[in-house]
């Protein structure tokens, strides 16, 4: 190394760029990979010319052969000795004398021009004063001189001095980290904008103001902000603006490009910076977009470094440049409400949700745009079931672009259909668009779209099927639910809200999986809660969650959460009078509105539940009906609804659809249910080969003996359990060999034991 070099030792790299020390980092990686002993200029300029490389971008943007330019450089390396017996610890230890000179010579640039710190583009300079290197040979016969080079290079810089480690990252910021959205949209003629002229208005004005003429789009994510935002450019591009806007370009911040790269503390704020410096020197033609604003504000917030937002103040107050950006509510709320001097720079525009008939006109204007991508055909049937299904099923999405989503995945579907099947021309009907959803959200939607009328009409009936001695309590369930479903109920309630009064046992929670399977596709679509769990005062947040900065604030709600994940299924309460008082504060807004809003801000939707809330209230009056003839009398049910009209408030009660109170279970209703449960025992059996066949006397015989009025149906699952399964299960596993066989089951003489016959 020189004597020049040699003074600064180790600390030299103090003077580069981060830049040219990567490079020179790189260059020695190189050296040690072709098994070089020294470093070297070729190994250098090798680096240098990698794509998306600083040196390619400059070097291609004078008039030469770039191809043959790297085909000298790897020439070059090519010429250098390669060693391969010896250490590997030996490559690349050294700097060769040639690569020495040139750093000495980039040094002498770098005082020439009056910089603070050596760059690369000292090091391009400084080679041309080599002047027997094969390098600076070819370019100066490409006609590429010292001046130009330099002439060039101040135009990339723009007259400003070398001063920060970053200093590369500084030149041609804007076009290296945004990109022209002009152009883009000019290259995308496909892409429509349907409707959205008012909020398209809204930008304008806001960027004709005299001061703070910066928006910010606010909207829910889907709901069509960056669609505003390519109206707006479409018109400014038509000249379809006012004049103060004419000739004015949009580019799009790259973030990803921004952020790339960013090791040392302050790294991103020199690079936005710098950005920021070109917007200014516009004067006002070029409109800054920021998608996601909200993470600019965020991105770069260090302890002890300036964030994006604070960079932006002083110049957004003067109009010295004009931003755009887009984010959500969420998002706004915790960046720029955290900060009002950055808020009150911008102008708020609220981008609202598309109401149902504006969403069918955008995806009938975007109809052919999918036909054509596709190749498939979209009728006016599946567009309407796009957004009508995704409306019902899809309700924590917004429109458009969950209904968006539906035509895109049903049309990619179809697609691969006919390769495999020769089907000919493929058609996306209501069907597909059902079965996208059905998988998207595990609910049989073409079940219930082929069966909902059929299960509505015969919901009564097959009720009934299931429920045991509780016909009154099916039949106004039955009949609520049909009012819902028919359009006369209010439609942003809950579909139905029901509350169960009687004793253990007697079929509450077996009616509400009975509804689940009946309606939903599946008796597992249910959110149970135990109520009991919440007889606290501070146990009520964990309905709706924890307020932030509390432990369990990221996991949400029990219950909000849970309905967010099964926005079709039914809601059960169990023992919804042991409740806190600010519980029922709570489902207030869940029985008038159909919403409830968690912890973190966000609406859950209820309106495609059914919520069932069941109690012990007035048992006893119940069960003593048994001891009467009369059974439950008119008196009996008042005695009833006064203790609940004592235990509940009247706000509270109002809001419920039905009051049900389920009767006590006879003997004659045990018997039946004995018969369904040895009917799903037999359906278990069938599939080992066994035929299991009682006589009729067995099942009164199994009545009795479960039968205890105050406990209900469940002593029968037990008695079942010991005098039928158990038996079996004994004989079974004595088998060697399973094999076919009939079982019948009869009652002894002395009509307390049962016998068992086994044959093949």
């Amino acid at each position: 190394m020189s004597l020049a070099l040699e003074k600064r030792g180790k600390d030299m790299t103090k003077h580069y760029t981060r830049l040219l020390q990567e490079v020179l980092d790189a260059a020695k990686d190189l050296a040690i990979q072709k098994h070089n002993y020294q470093v070297d200029i070729p190994h250098v300029w090798t680096v240098l010319t990698q794509p998306q490389s600083f040196a390619l971008d400059f070097y291609s943007s004078l008039d030469f052969d770039m191809n043959e330019f790297i085909s000298l450089i790897n020439q070059e390396v090519a010429k250098i000795p390669v060693f391969s017996q010896t250490d590997p610890s030996r490559f690349g230890r050294q700097y060769s004398q040639r690569l020495r000179n040139l750093l000495e010579d980039a040094e002498r640039e770098r005082v020439e021009l009056r910089d603070e710190i050596v760059t690369v583009e000292h090091l391009i300079l400084g080679l041309f004063r080599q002047q027997r290197n094969p390098i600076t040979v070819f370019l100066q016969k490409a006609g590429v001189d010292r001046d130009l080079v330099c002439q060039r290079l101040n135009k990339v810089r723009q007259g400003k001095r070398a001063i920060a480690a970053g200093q590369e990252s500084h030149y041609q910021a804007l076009s290296k980290y945004a990109s022209s959205f002009n152009q883009w949209l000019a290259e995308q003629p496909e892409r429509k904008v349907i409707g959205r002229k008012e909020e398209i208005k809204d930008i304008i004005r806001v960027l004709s103001r005299k001061e703070k003429s910066n928006a910010i789009l606010i909207g829910f994510p889907g709901v069509g902000k960056a669609r505003v935002m390519e109206g707006f450019v479409r018109r400014l591009a038509e000249g379809d603006v006012p004049e103060n806007l004419m000739g004015k370009e949009v580019f799009k911040l790259n973030l990803a490009s921004l952020i790339a790269g960013t090791k040392y503390r302050g790294e991103f704020e020199e690079r936005f910076q710098a950005v920021l410096d070109e917007l200014v020197a516009a004067k006002g033609r070029v409109i800054l977009y920021i998608e996601d604003i909200d993470q600019i504000v965020t991105a770069g917030r260090t302890e002890g470094s300036l964030d994006a937002g604070n960079l932006l103040k002083p110049l957004l107050v003067g109009g010295q440049i004009h931003i755009i950006g887009t984010t959500t509510f969420a998002a706004y709320r915790e960046s720029f409400e955290l900060d009002q001097a950055l808020e009150g720079r911008f102008q708020r525009i609220h981008i609202e949700e598309p109401s149902q008939e504006e969403a069918l006109v955008i995806l009938q204007g975007l109809r052919d745009h999918y036909q054509a991508f596709h190749g498939v055909s979209l009728s006016d049937e599946a567009l309407q079931a796009a957004v009508s299904l995704s409306i019902r099923y899809l309700s924590d999405r917004y429109l458009p672009d969950k209904a968006l989503d539906l035509i895109d995945e049903a049309c990619a579907v179809k697609k691969i259909q006919p390769a495999q099947e020769d089907q000919g021309e493929a058609a996306v009907s209501r069907e597909d668009i059902a079965a996208i959803v059905e998988r998207m959200t595990g609910i049989k939607v073409q079940g219930i779209m082929d069966n909902e009328r059929e299960h509505l009409l015969n919901l009564d009936r097959l009720l009934r099927q299931k429920i045991v001695g509780q016909d009154t309590a099916v039949q106004r369930v039955s009949e609520a639910i049909l009012r819902s479903r028919a359009g006369i109920q209010n439609p942003k309630r809950p579909i139905g809200s029901f509350l169960f009064l009687g004793p253990t046992g007697v079929g509450k929670t077996a009616l509400a999986k009975s509804l689940a399977e009946l309606l939903f596709g599946n008796e597992l679509e249910m959110v149970r809660l135990d109520m009991s769990e919440y007889m606290e005062k501070h146990a009520v947040a964990r309905l709706v969650g924890p307020p932030p900065g509390y432990v369990g604030f990221e996991e949400g709600g029990q219950l909000t959460e849970a309905v967010r994940r099964r926005l079709y299924s039914i809601v059960l309460l169990d023992e919804i009078e042991k409740a806190h008082p600010d519980v029922f504060n709570t489902l207030l807004q869940v029985l008038d509105e159909g919403r409830l809003t968690d912890s973190k801000g966000r609406t859950i939707d209820f309106k495609n539940t059914i919520l069932i809330m069941t109690s012990n209230i007035g048992s006893q009056q119940i069960l003593e009906s048994l001891q009467t003839s009369q059974g439950l009398t008119a008196e009996r049910k008042q005695e009833v609804i006064d203790l609940l009209q004592h235990s509940f408030r009247p706000e509270f009660l109002n809001r419920i659809d039905e009051t049900v109170i389920f009767n006590p279970l006879q003997l004659s209703d045990m018997v039946a249910i004995v018969k369904m449960m040895v009917g799903q025992l037999q359906e278990r059996l069938r599939h080992q080969l066994i035929d299991l066949r009682l006589d009729e006397e067995v099942y009164s015989f199994l009545a009795k003996e479960g039968y205890h009025p105050e406990f209900g149906a469940r002593p029968i699952q037990r008695t079942v359990m010991r005098c039928l399964e158990t038996p079996l299960a004994r004989y079974l596993v004595a088998q060697k060999e399973q094999a076919q066989m009939t079982v019948r089951v009869r009652l002894l003489k002395d009509k307390d034991r049962l016998e068992f016959q086994y044959w093949s």
